[in-house]
């Protein structure tokens, strides 16, 4: 692929980028889906904004039931992101509970209760984005533990805990 190909507006972003990657984001990305599916986050997405957003590479959506899970999600990964060396840019919203998001310059992360996230419709709205639904069986793939190595991936689809 040309560096042209990458630019945005020269081509169709869909076509010029593809998830899975071998990028820092992605991995940072899906390490964050992983942090979230410990405290059972719901209906995580990654989207792929690279060309559509200056602002970063890639969102990481996720829901929880309750303003005390989508506060417990929020702390639990970024707990888990300081652990592994990756200190957020900003965070938001994380004493109120309805939607927390934490800017990792490359991954921006909104963990949403889910009444706001059907109200504020970002899958809709970035819905020409590059999307990626995981579900805990997708961490049982020997490429994604290989993206990761520090983290105990389950060995054959099941419920995505830690071994």
């Amino acid at each position: 692929m040309t560096d042209k190909e990458k630019t945005p507006g020269t081509t169709d972003p869909s076509a010029a980028f593809s998830m899975p990657d071998e990028t820092a984001g992605f991995a940072l990305a899906e390490r964050c889906v992983w942090h979230l599916l410990e405290k059972a986050g719901e209906d995580l997405v990654i989207l792929d904004m690279r060309g559509r957003s200056d602002v970063c590479d890639f969102f990481v959506l996720a829901s929880g039931k309750s303003d005390t899970q989508v506060r417990a999600l929020a702390k639990h990964l970024q707990d888990h992101l300081v652990e592994a060396g990756h200190k957020p840019k900003g965070i938001e919203g994380m004493s109120e509970g309805r939607w927390a998001l934490l800017d990792y310059f490359d991954v921006v992360v909104h963990v949403f209760k889910t009444d706001s996230r059907e109200y504020f419709q970002l899958d809709k709205l970035w819905g020409d984005a590059g999307r990626l639904d995981l579900a805990p069986d997708w961490f049982a793939a020997a490429d994604v533990a290989g993206r990761h190595p520090d983290l105990k991936f389950i060995t054959n689809a099941g419920d995505g805990a830690a071994e």
